[in-house]
């Protein structure tokens, strides 16, 4: 008979900033889809709001990046 082994499964959790990428990563999927559809069919406030919400979108990456600590390379040795 063979042993199973048992591996733990650890469920991380997403941190606050990790959530604000993905919700920045969103926004601005969907306001490209609303600049270019708002465009086309010459809806202009559907249009201006898509160009908000990439605005929205792009202002919590840079946000993001900015804030970003220090890439520590020692980690990363094996």
């Amino acid at each position: 008979m063979q042993e199973k082994k048992q591996e733990k499964k650890v469920e991380r959790k997403l941190t606050f900033k990790e959530k604000m990428g993905i919700l920045a990563a969103i926004c601005m999927f969907f306001a490209i889809g609303m600049m270019m559809g708002g465009g086309k069919a010459g809806n202009l406030p559907i249009q201006y709001s898509g160009a908000a919400l990439f605005t929205l979108g792009a202002g919590i990456a840079i946000w993001l990046l900015v804030t970003a600590p220090p890439k520590d390379d020692e980690e990363f040795d094996e």
